[in-house]
């Protein structure tokens, strides 16, 4: 892993967050600094990060947090993502370094609340844990509408690779799809910066909150150690 040593530990996480039953538990380990190759290499086996916590599902009974990747180069949207990218080509798209600042906050506020009708997690210091803390190369990809702020993306940028980590919006532009429209726009920025893959995280069939990734084609899942075709996968395996 680029010469870089971890350490991983077995962490119980509570109720699964995508199914209904189940206890989400993780092999993970918290590092403040992380190697492109390092990470590079963690993606390929199937790792996701959050903050500076890096961990991948390890679930009893359950295979259902499967990673995804999108083949930007071969990547055809289809008819209602079309729609999507027109409808929102008014939107202007700026990268930042990541940092807090109280826009970002407060769009972070209005979306767990007007959106995920969640209020927990939402003290400055879990925000900045949460996305504004990094151990690699990360971005800020702004949205906005004039003057403003609809948007905001977080990427980790690699010399091979886009991770796409977590996406909040406005929900009084609910309509606009913009959480479509993210994604569309990090394949395409993927694509003017000569990257051949946009890591999603897991695709969890069947669920309401991570099924959509399914929806990116062409694109790769890991299974048992080895990336395969989504499509098929699809076609010789039915998900638990």
């Amino acid at each position: 892993m680029g010469g870089q040593r971890i350490q991983l530990f077995q962490t119980n996480n509570g109720s699964c967050p995508y199914r209904d039953s189940g206890v989400w538990e993780n092999l993970s380990f918290y590092t403040s600094e992380l190697a492109d190759a390092a990470y590079a290499s963690l993606l390929d086996q199937g790792f996701r990060r959050s903050g500076n916590s890096v961990y991948h599902p390890i679930c009893k009974n359950c295979e259902n947090c499967i990673p995804i990747r999108v083949d930007v180069n071969r990547f055809a949207p289809n008819k209602s993502q079309r729609r999507t990218w027109r409808r929102n080509q008014d939107l202007r798209v700026v990268s930042r370094g990541t940092e807090f600042s109280d826009a970002a906050y407060d769009l972070y506020c209005r979306y767990q609340i007007g959106w995920h009708k969640s209020d927990s997690g939402l003290e400055a210091a879990d925000f900045h844990e949460f996305l504004v803390s990094s151990p690699v190369s990360t971005e800020m990809l702004h949205y906005h509408l004039d003057d403003q702020l609809v948007g905001i993306g977080w990427v980790d940028r690699l010399p091979q690779m886009l991770s796409s980590v977590y996406f909040i919006f406005d929900p009084e532009f609910a309509a606009r799809r913009l959480g479509v429209f993210s994604l569309l726009y990090e394949i395409e920025y993927c694509r003017r910066l000569g990257l051949p893959w946009l890591y999603l995280g897991y695709w969890v069939p069947d669920s309401q909150k991570m099924g959509y990734k399914a929806e990116y084609r062409p694109a790769e899942v890991l299974v048992h150690g080895q990336w395969r075709l989504l499509s098929h996968f699809q076609k010789t395996t039915k998900p638990a």
